[in-house]
Order: C-alpha cells, then structure tokens, then sequence
C-alpha cells in the first residue's frame, strides 16, 4: 500500500505542475521555433523496445521487453508492457566432489510476464528527464534442464512450470533525440509472489533427482536501455 500511496502523491504533483503551453526542447536542437509556429499536443502515445540485464535465481539473465502507451498531456503514459527472460544463457558449471562428469543436473529458467502500464513523467519538456514505469501483471516461469545425457528431449516431464503475480516500479532517464525518438535508461526492481518449482534430472544411476528451486528466484532489479518512438 505505501507503494501505491507514493505513487498517487507523486502522479499529483506531476499534474499540478503541468503547464499548459510547452515546447520540447531537444538534445541537438540548434534554434527554437518562431512563436507562431509552435503548437502543443495535447495526446500522444509511443511504442518501444528495451533489453536489459538482471539476475534471476543468483545467475545473470537477459530481459527483452517492449511497452505501447497513450501519454496524456505530455505528463503520464497509460498502456501495456512485457518482458521476457532467460537466464544461465553463459551455461555455469558448479563442480563440487559429488560432480558427475557424464551428466551436468545444471537448469535454466526462462519465461515473461506483463500488464498494465502507469508511468509519470516529469519535465517532459526538457531534453533529459526522468519518467516512473510501473508494471503491475502476471507472468510465467519454467525450470529446463541445460543438458540431455540420457533425457528424451520431448519428456516434458523434466520441465516445471508456474505462474505469478509481479509489481515492478522503476525510474527512466530519457533522453530527447527528436520529437519522435527518446532514448532511455532503466532501472527497476522486480517483486513477483512466491513461484514453486522443481528442478528435475536423471543422476548417473539414472534416478529422478527432485530439487526445489527458490520461491523468491525471480525478484530482483533490471538495468536496461530502451529506445522510444511515438509522438511525445
């Protein structure tokens, strides 16, 4: 609650201090506009794509995620979002005295989530500024073994899945190339409810192996950089 709190708070402050009348101003704007020419829009709207980076159950990942939103007044963005996710795609290897050499139980975990889409934006105007994405969705997760000694690739009994809720606030630095082209730089952090998951394998006396992966493997913060393009 004290999330959605600060974000009402926030998204006030942000209107009150709207101003009717802007010009956006512009990285590489050489001259501003003569008076009679500038013109304000009053609704607009962007598409973008993102990728970034995180950790997802102690192990780097990869995000690759995408939003379409309506801005309203310059000032806040209402639409949808999703990411995707894998992680473990540099194939870690943990060798203790136990390791069995003729079978890696090493896994991955993959999936996405999505949903509504909140994003204030402060100073829209100027040529660097911030904006606040908030994700509020749900999602999907599997556990898929890295390797198959002695797995039929299509028994998919050896993958596990569940799904989850997700809250995902962040802060956006924005960049203004052109009036139809922002660039931005993320961060956010990622709650997700509690997912239950087992990672399964055969070990070398080929028995089922049942291993539970964390219920909390999927919170964690995200860098990434997006590029923008819309009418802003």
């Amino acid at each position: 609650m004290k999330i959605f709190t600060l974000f009402i708070a926030l998204f006030s402050v942000i209107l009150l201090q709207a101003q009717e009348e802007e010009e956006m101003k512009l990285l590489f704007n050489k001259k501003d506009k003569p008076q009679t020419e500038k013109q304000k829009i009053a609704n607009g709207g962007y598409g973008s794509i993102s990728v970034g980076w995180t950790q997802i159950d102690d192990k780097n990942a990869m995000v690759i995620g995408a939003r379409a939103a309506w801005i309203a007044n310059h000032h806040f963005a209402l639409g949808l979002a999703g990411r995707g996710f894998f992680n473990n795609f540099d194939n870690q290897q943990y060798f203790d005295d136990s390791y069995d050499p003729n079978y890696d139980p090493n896994y991955s975990l993959s999936g996405g989530y999505g949903g509504l889409l909140l994003e204030p934006i402060l100073a829209p105007m100027s040529p660097v500024h911030v904006s606040f994405p908030v994700l509020i969705g749900a999602g999907g997760v599997a556990t898929t073994p890295v390797t198959w000694q002695n797995i039929d690739y299509y028994n998919y009994y050896y993958f596990n899945s569940d799904a989850y809720f997700v809250l995902e606030p962040g802060v956006d630095v924005e960049f203004n190339i052109t009036k139809f082209f922002r660039v931005a730089l993320g961060g956010s952090y990622r709650y997700t409810s509690n997912v239950y998951l087992q990672h399964k394998y055969l070990n070398s006396a080929d028995e089922t192996v049942y291993e539970n992966v964390p219920t909390n493997a999927l919170r964690g913060f995200n860098v990434d950089i997006s590029l923008k393009f819309g009418w802003f």
